[in-house]
């Protein structure tokens, strides 16, 4: 895990600067490549082959091609192994090298030979190019922008900013999008003119005519489902031999390893697999596991990770997430580079500091709920998709009848009504009356703030896009398909990289091992939501493994105590970045839908509370990002 960052021209200057910028990814060595044409800098992690030869930018033979690279490559051994085979000749032993061989032999097409969570740039001075990928799923992040006549890009956008003459200017489009979602996606981001690289995609820069072109080399075929004949328990061994050979795979580190353990299904079923790995003499370090608290009784999970760890005989540490969080906000709003208001950077932050004096590799369940079916709007949409074939007249009356009805009586169906709240159950209603509609549907569910509320809140709405599916595939497929694009490569996974990589640690992923993700789509939809069971098929495949009752315990969303932080922390920060003068002299939003929130934040604390967070968020990343140029 690394940081990687260039511009176009000779500019060492500037270069020093975009890297000192992230020089957080990648503490343990730095590396930069000037000529007249570019300038690549490299902030390194060292994880494989830590030795000075690992040191990067890396060449080939002839020392015309060179790579910069964020990531790993988890079959670059065999990778390896096949290439040394056709004549390529190596002077490291790290995977790095490996991609430089592979773009030397297979050119552009080298990108579908790497299992493994990648972002990297290589320079090509024979054909005067530069060339660069982001993984599959966008495991890694990869940013770029055009300005001036040079091409820039980065790990981080932070490091493009070292560029003075940059205007920062908000996104509008972007703007929307987060308030609706809690983040932004797709190729836009927050910064006026500086864009992602989507996951799953290819860039080729031609250094003489300054042309960019792009192109995606990866997506997963949602209309795959029940494409073999064979039977579930036949599925759920093949699951549970590629689960245990990705495992495997991201065991791979001459420095220390451990895993996140919240005592979930996914984080379990990770060490689990480790623990059977061990056992088989593949791994002969202790298992170290670390897991995270808030210190209330009523929603503390750390005694479940306790038991897991107590199953499997893992060297545990668990740590409590302060009451006052307002110290770290700003640091973590300035490390996220987008304003990103999932609450749970809070205590993955802290988590990752702390197991950062233990270990520097560190293993996440992240990934099991987007790819096998893990969330609360999966279940309800399909539990009211059937009601699509009565009238709408009648869905549309019972729609009424549903937004007046006590949310407690409806907690089983959608369990987070009724501490949303009347609110909550509004949403809810609009999804009967409109369940024909999928696009509008999950919309009413997932979004922070619905269409008509951004309307009320924003000074300019620019409405975002339609869900992200595919028209032949099935219905569970399509949710699915959604949030591969969305939820988790710019919330689920930035969450992750971000502070895991504030402190110098590399997250790994078992669950997105692009095979597993294939694999999961081509499942028949009873394999992943059964009933009310969501993750079935992960639960049929590790039940000789875990205790019973984790197997049995359904699902509980990481609850992180937002609404008691602003009661009992954050309202004297939040109010003066809220008050009239404040909102009105920045122009984006609308003073009296920030008071309506604030008003009404009593009676639904955690509809609201959800709301305030997202605006807070927002404003502590508009201090430090846009404020700092005026």
């Amino acid at each position: 895990m690394c940081g990687i960052t260039g511009i176009t021209g000779s500019e060492k200057q500037l270069l020093g600067r975009m890297m000192g910028a992230i020089s957080h990814r990648g503490p343990d060595q730095h590396g930069m490549l000037v000529d007249d044409a570019v300038s690549l800098g490299h902030q390194r992690l060292s994880i494989i082959d830590v030795s000075e030869k690992g040191k990067q930018p890396i060449h080939n033979e002839k020392k015309d091609i060179w790579i910069i690279f964020n990531g790993e490559i988890y079959n670059y051994q065999w990778l390896k192994n096949k290439l040394e085979a056709k004549g390529h000749r190596f002077y490291t032993e790290t995977d790095t090298e490996v991609m430089v061989h592979a773009y030397e032999e297979y050119g552009a097409s080298c990108v579908k030979y790497f299992n493994g969570d990648f972002a990297f740039c290589i320079y090509d001075q024979k054909n005067a190019s530069l060339f660069l990928a982001r993984d599959r799923l966008g495991i890694k992040p990869l940013y770029y922008a055009e300005h001036n006549g040079q091409f820039m890009f980065s790990s981080e956008i932070k490091s493009l900013l070292e560029n003075k003459d940059f205007e920062r200017k908000v996104n509008k489009k972007a703007l929307d999008q987060f308030m609706a979602y809690r983040h932004t996606f797709g190729r836009e981001t927050m910064f006026d003119n500086i864009f992602r690289v989507l996951p799953g995609e290819c860039l080729q820069y031609n250094l003489k005519t300054k042309e960019l072109g792009k192109w995606i080399f990866w997506d997963v075929n949602t209309s795959s489902e029940n494409i073999s004949s064979r039977s579930d328990e036949q599925l759920v061994a093949e699951f549970r031999q590629l689960f245990e050979d990705s495992v495997r795979l991201r065991l791979r580190s001459d420095v220390p390893l451990g895993a996140f353990l919240s005592g979930g299904l996914d984080s379990s079923s990770i060490v689990a697999m480790m623990s059977t790995i061990k056992k088989q003499g593949e791994w002969k370090e202790p298992i170290k596991t670390f897991s995270v608290g808030f210190g209330y009784e009523e929603t503390d999970e750390t005694k479940f990770a306790r038991q897991i760890s107590d199953t499997f005989g893992t060297e545990h540490k668990e740590f409590i997430v302060p009451a006052s969080t307002s110290k770290i906000m700003p640091k973590i709003a300035w490390h996220c580079d987008e304003p990103l208001a999932d609450p749970a950077l809070i205590p993955v932050y802290i988590l990752s500091e702390q197991a950062k004096k233990d270990v520097t590799v560190i293993l996440t369940g992240d990934g099991g709920d987007e790819v096998f079916c893990g969330y609360e709007q999966e279940k309800f949409l399909q539990k009211l998709s059937p009601l699509k074939y009565v009238p709408k007249p009648f869905r549309v009356s019972a729609g009424a009848v549903f937004r007046n009805l006590p949310s407690s009586m409806f907690t089983k169906v959608f369990k987070y009504s009724k501490a949303m709240g009347s609110e909550g159950m509004k949403r809810a209603g609009n999804v009967i009356a409109n369940i024909e509609n999928l696009d509008k549907s999950y919309k009413e569910i997932v979004s922070i703030c619905s269409a008509s509320e951004r309307s009320a809140i924003l000074t300019n709405t620019q409405q975002d896009s339609v869900l992200i599916s595919q028209k032949n595939a099935p219905f569970l497929n399509k949710l699915l398909y959604h949030e591969l694009k969305t939820l988790l490569p710019e919330n689920m996974l930035m969450k992750t990289d971000r502070m895991t990589m504030a402190h110098a640690i590399e997250g790994r992923v078992p669950f997105l091992d692009h095979r597993l993700v294939e694999f999961s789509y081509s499942l028949p939809s009873h394999l992943k939501l059964n009933g009310t069971t969501e993750k079935y098929i992960i639960r049929k495949a590790m039940g000789d493994l875990l205790p019973k009752q984790n197997l049995e315990r359904k699902k509980q969303r990481f609850y992180v105590p937002i609404d008691k932080w602003i009661k009992e922390d954050l309202l004297p920060q939040i109010e003066p970045m809220l008050s009239k003068s404040a909102i009105e002299q920045q122009g984006l939003f609308k003073h009296d839908a920030i008071k309506k929130m604030l008003d009404k934040f009593s009676t639904s604390q955690l509809f609201y509370a959800r709301q305030l967070w997202s605006v807070l968020s927002f404003q502590m990343w508009y201090k430090q990002f846009i404020e700092v140029q005026k």
